[in-house]
């Protein structure tokens, strides 16, 4: 098996390596075009923009990693993206029998060798993603945070976790702007809903009390989508009622006291 391995890293680090050096120094063959009218427009667009340099970059510098040893599982998944991109431009769009082949054959060797270094990366595909820090015990994964309703979120938790939503929300709203602004700031409305679900639990109240933001949020939602209008005056002041009780929830968690309760270890939990 390890000759296995080896012989699948010389084969697909080599021609990695080969195709960035070929685009970046000595164009020792004639990249690909495409045949198909879609396919020659990406790769011009792709070629145009620069996005192809990178990804010859990509390619390059995963090749050298996976030739000498060096970070090989990062490499293989560093590479992974353009092996795919590629597979998809050589099968789907282009048609051509041997770019296909090619495509084919290089997803296939960069999908094998991630699975011959798969215990590389059991650590990333462990069911609860826990930052930096913390410990599967301690139960203060995004999971327990953002996306489970049952249980209760200590005050501490809570402002940390809320401090990164508004962040977040704020990185939306300022930099990026418009329509795609709002979709983003959408998206975090659920694991806020949970977020502030769990420390209502803490502070010994139901949840449903969040109902109410929870429905002049989505409204507000709907009104800068131009999906539904209710006027002028209140199209605009929807939304603020919506902002407002939302930061009301927000700064009741902050200050709310939690109520006690035992851990998994048999100790009360911090309020």
């Amino acid at each position: 098996m390890n000759q296995l391995i080896l012989f699948g890293r010389l084969i697909f680090g080599g021609w990695m390596l080969a195709n960035g050096i070929n685009h970046f120094f000595f164009s020792l063959w004639p990249e690909p075009v495409g045949h198909e009218q879609l396919a020659v427009q990406l790769l011009a667009a792709f070629s145009h923009s620069g996005l192809l340099g990178v990804a010859m970059a990509i390619e390059l510098v995963a090749g050298a990693l996976i030739l000498t040893g060096l970070l090989v599982p990062v490499a293989l998944c560093v590479v992974m993206p353009v092996s795919t991109c590629a597979l998809y431009w050589s099968v789907v769009l282009d048609h051509e029998p041997l770019s296909a082949a090619l495509g084919l054959l290089a997803f296939a060797l960069n999908g094998l060798l991630m699975l011959a270094y798969v215990d590389a990366y059991w650590g990333a595909l462990q069911r609860h993603a826990l930052t930096v820090g913390e410990f599967s015990a301690a139960r203060k994964s995004f999971d327990f945070l953002f996306v489970n309703w049952n249980g209760r979120t200590p005050r501490g938790q809570f402002v940390a976790a809320l401090v990164t939503v508004l962040a977040v929300a704020a990185f939306y709203a300022f930099r990026v702007t418009g329509l795609t602004a709002h979709w983003c700031m959408l998206m975090l409305v659920f694991p806020a809903l949970v977020l502030h679900a769990r420390r209502l639990h803490d502070m010994g109240h139901s949840a449903w009390l969040l109902v109410v933001p929870a429905v002049l949020t989505v409204t507000a939602f709907a009104i800068w989508f131009h999906i539904v209008s209710f006027g002028v005056q209140l199209d605009g002041d929807i939304p603020v009622v919506a902002i407002a009780i939302f930061l009301g929830f927000a700064l009741w968690g902050c200050i709310g006291s939690g109520q006690a309760e035992p851990n998994r270890f048999g100790a009360p939990a911090a309020a």
